[in-house]
């Protein structure tokens, strides 16, 4: 608030009412993973989307969609490969 309050004097007399912290599912290099677990099969995942899942999620649920029922995607796979990380 001190910050704030140096730029905009009119937030002076502002309080903050509540506070909110949380854990994002980010991954390094800020893309999801929409892949099979080979480890385990029959899992698939899709995760990683940073808060951005409402937006790209039409894309990403048919991406997850074709891979879980072992269609061909239209899209490349490749940058949502969990194997990117390991």
């Amino acid at each position: 608030m001190q910050n704030l309050r140096s730029v905009w004097p009119a937030f002076d007399t502002a309080n903050i009412a509540e506070t909110w912290a949380g854990a994002m599912d980010i991954t390094p290099d800020s893309l999801p993973v929409i892949d099979e677990v080979e480890q385990i099969p029959g899992l698939t995942v899709a995760s990683g989307f940073s808060g951005h899942g409402f937006g790209t999620a039409p894309g990403a649920g048919r991406l997850a969609a074709d891979i879980v029922m072992n269609e061909p995607p239209e899209v490349d796979r490749a940058p949502y490969a969990l194997k990117r990380f390991l």
